[in-house]
């Protein structure tokens, strides 16, 4: 990886004002100042910034694309992943797929039942660039001794992979491009094969409701087709712009039916710290029924994805 420093002596932009301009969909985005851009590296696989704003605080850019920003990012990532790990009774083993920025990682880590793991991505630039930089996200996650860090393709890895798992969190990006091959039939059954037993919950992002209903209702197709139970909870999340959601599937595990008294019991005997944003009074928050998603579910592109055709019928990056 190539690093190139972007500040003058006195931290000053370079380059003059700049906005980021990412569409949503192919009608509608968002936009945000940057400040100035505090590092740029090039990885064999895309292109790094790190960037400050007045809006979000630092961001990280892959490609140019929003991942992850300084400020309010707990609200996806604790979103991401207490809902399923306090979904199931005694998680011990752990699969993060992707989230080269390390919070998706932090988050697993604050569970104290956790004794293993394994971190799967494909790009170890990123993560080189997210422990250099990025330690307000990940604080010190990646060297924490419960984690194996692995790099590779992650669904390479989850196809070989024996039911070890006990939760699989996957902090992938859009699907589109290769990635699209995380989100379909074939890859979630496998998932549904690394997990050790039926108690197993796989978490991942759902895409926003509101900005790509079709993408939401297609992920949900997908995950029913494979997994008996399926529940979405959803946050605005202002990194993205919009109204975010997250999905759980497991055989049996269901965290939007954990009431507030065994919440309150499993946080307080089990995790380090009570969570800022995906805490037990926010449940009824995170998984309100709210007219939008069943909208969203029946969008009529909605489907069930495989791999022989993998294409998601929103426009991703436009």
């Amino acid at each position: 990886m190539t690093t190139k420093g972007r500040e003058d002596g006195k931290g000053a932009p370079i380059g003059g004002p700049r906005e980021v301009r990412e569409r949503l969909n192919a009608h509608a985005g968002m936009f945000y100042d940057v400040g100035r851009v505090v590092v740029e590296a090039r990885t064999p696989y895309q292109d790094a910034e790190l960037v400050e704003t007045e809006a979000l605080g630092r961001v990280l850019l892959l490609d140019g694309v929003t991942q992850v920003s300084e400020r309010w990012e707990e609200r996806y990532h604790e979103s991401l992943v207490h809902p399923a790990m306090l979904a199931h009774p005694d998680p011990r083993s752990v699969l993060v797929l992707g989230g080269g920025d390390g919070g998706a990682l932090r988050e697993v880590l604050r569970h104290e039942t956790v004794e293993t793991v394994d971190f799967v991505e494909l790009d170890p630039d990123v993560v080189a660039f997210s422990r250099e930089h990025l330690a307000h996200v990940h604080r010190g996650a990646f060297d924490d001794v419960r984690v194996r860090l692995l790099f590779g393709d992650g669904r390479a890895f989850v196809e070989a992979a024996s039911p070890a798992y006990d939760v699989v969190v996957m902090d992938m990006t859009d699907p589109a491009g290769p990635a699209r091959f995380l989100y379909t039939r074939e890859f979630f059954a496998a998932v549904g094969r690394a997990l050790r037993d039926e108690r197993g919950v796989f978490a991942m992002h759902g895409e926003s409701p509101a900005a790509r209903p079709a993408a939401y209702a297609c992920i949900g197709a997908t995950l029913r087709s494979v997994f008996p139970v399926v529940s979405a909870a959803t946050a605005f999340v202002p990194m993205y712009g919009t109204l975010w959601s997250f999905r759980y599937a497991s055989a049996t595990a269901d965290p939007s039916a954990l009431g507030a008294g065994e919440l309150e019991r499993r946080v307080a005997e089990r995790m380090d710290g009570r969570p800022s944003f995906a805490a037990p009074a926010m449940w009824p928050a995170l998984f309100a029924p709210d007219p939008m998603l069943a909208a969203a579910e029946a969008d009529p592109l909605g489907r069930v994805v495989v791999d022989a055709g993998p294409d998601f019928p929103d426009a991703f990056g436009v």
